[in-house]
């Protein structure tokens, strides 16, 4: 491995109520001393300053009626694209993929210029953490939001270690975060049974393999740095605006890519149920 084998990113922002993750205590820093103490060099980076610049993208309320216009646009282009690969004619079993994504992106409605500008700033930092684990040459990049909590510590620092350490190099990245069920987002479908790696961890957890890329917010993805090169060009020649959360931002590179042939079927894991909770989803 290189001298840093895992570079490991944190968006957050001054005032976040989850804020002891951006010290000591937060799950990234625990993660780098479980890390060194297996011999797993990482490099930690948080951050916290709002990037976004109003004088080049000014938000107002015509950018929030875009917002919203556009969430609802990606609700029908990703149910397609999930439904998409399951075989037959729509069924209710395919209408249910469509109500499961409507579910899933209630929670990022936004009603108001400062919520919206909070999504840009969320997008900004999270591409700024993906350039800098580039920089760091770690051969993966795990990010996470501010809100994300392991249960279990040990479990999921081994687990992580052992999907550092062996996944087979067709894998682009690894969803590691429970923020929605498979069912609610309506991925059950596309998922295969267990592959290798095993879960190294010390709790029972799968490792499925999806036939089409997918996430589940993007609370907790470990990533491949060849992957995170090309998936950064993709979403940097996306459009600022609409704006929209970033979960949507990286489905639709996903889209994109798996449309393109750069991603295949099994190039995206989910390990289930995933160690790693997204606090903000269960207040």
């Amino acid at each position: 491995m290189s001298e840093v084998d895992c570079f490991i990113g944190v968006v957050s922002h001054e005032g976040s109520r989850f804020a002891v993750s951006q010290g000591p205590d937060g799950l990234a820093a625990l993660l780098r001393d479980r890390f060194l103490e297996s011999g797993v060099a990482s490099a930690v980076q948080v951050n916290t300053t709002n990037l976004h610049d109003h004088l080049v993208l000014p938000i107002d309320a015509s950018t929030v009626q875009q917002t919203l216009s556009a969430e609802l646009r990606l609700q029908g282009e990703w149910a397609t694209y999930l439904r998409a690969g399951k075989s037959g004619s729509v069924t209710d079993a395919g209408r249910s993929v469509v109500r499961s994504a409507r579910r899933a992106v209630r929670r990022f409605r936004v009603p108001s210029p400062k919520s919206v500008t909070r999504l840009v700033n969320i997008e900004l930092s999270h591409l700024d953490l993906l350039r800098a684990g580039l920089e760091s040459g770690a051969p993966w990049i795990l990010i996470l939001e501010d809100d994300a909590f392991a249960p279990d510590l040990s479990d999921c620092s081994q687990g992580l270690l052992g999907l550092i350490r062996d996944c087979p190099s067709s894998v682009d990245y690894v969803n590691v975060s429970q923020s929605f069920s498979n069912a609610e987002l309506g991925i059950s479908h596309l998922l295969s049974a267990p592959v290798k790696p095993e879960w190294a961890g010390t709790i029972d957890r799968a490792i499925l393999a999806a036939s089409r890329p997918v996430t589940n917010t993007v609370c907790a993805i470990l990533y491949r740095r060849d992957f995170v090169r090309e998936l950064v060009a993709v979403m940097d020649a996306l459009p600022m605006t609409p704006v929209v959360p970033i979960d949507w931002k990286l489905n639709i590179a996903l889209m994109q890519l798996f449309d393109s042939g750069s991603l295949r079927g099994g190039s995206c894991l989910l390990v289930d149920p995933a160690p790693i909770d997204q606090m903000s989803m269960r207040a």
